[in-house]
């Protein structure tokens, strides 16, 4: 849904001009933002590492999340200045795309095991 609202952002011609339609789409893309990567950076790991080194495991998710949210952020501007909104919002679905990518086919499926188990 992020890399969708992302491309909406980028490909609309003129979006950022119109307010309702750009806030409804910019909305869908943080509240996703939360749902999706904030649940794999935060949640999944409390899952998926042994018991023994979960918490520096967790530590370790949470600094990788700290560290692309700071990369993003510190990017963002110079693509848009670069490239326009065009390229800047492309480049923030690329990323989106990638993410769901590793999601898929990287990361184990931890439904219905239990925590040893994982």
């Amino acid at each position: 849904m992020m890399t969708a609202a992302f491309l909406l952002l980028a490909f609309v011609p003129h979006l950022q001009k119109m307010a309702t339609p750009f806030l409804i789409i910019y909305g869908l893309s943080f509240f996703f933002t939360d749902f999706g990567p904030n649940a794999t950076t935060f949640v999944y790991p409390s899952e998926v590492f042994p018991v023994r080194v979960r918490t520096t495991g967790h530590g370790i998710a949470a600094a990788m999340g700290k560290l692309g949210g700071f990369a993003g952020v510190f990017i963002f501007p110079y693509l848009l200045q670069w490239k326009g909104l065009l390229g800047a919002e492309s480049a923030a679905a690329i990323a989106s795309a990638i993410g769901v990518i590793v999601t898929l086919t990287m990361l184990p499926e931890t439904k219905g095991k239990s925590l040893e188990a994982i």
